[in-house]
């Protein structure tokens, strides 16, 4: 699978973007479990985030395949 990482996230994981073997389809928590083995910082950023597949954000009870582009959406501000 392919996890794009924006703004803070990309900051913590010090990646844009990385290719991560998976063999079988992952729950988002399994996922977020993957995620922060990685990447140990990137569990401060697990409870406010959002993930995205596509041009839609995940449900928390999503299904990501071995094939999906993941995108990791933290929190932003604006004005």
């Amino acid at each position: 699978m392919t996890v794009l990482y924006f703004a803070h996230a990309r900051r913590i994981s010090t990646v844009a973007q990385e290719e991560i073997t998976v063999t079988a389809p992952l729950s988002s928590a399994e996922f977020w479990d993957l995620i922060i083995r990685r990447h140990a910082g990137m569990a401060a950023l697990r409870t406010s985030s959002r993930l995205a597949r596509g041009n839609e954000f995940l449900p928390a009870d999503a299904v990501i395949a071995p094939s999906d582009e993941i995108v990791i959406i933290p929190p932003v501000s604006g004005g």
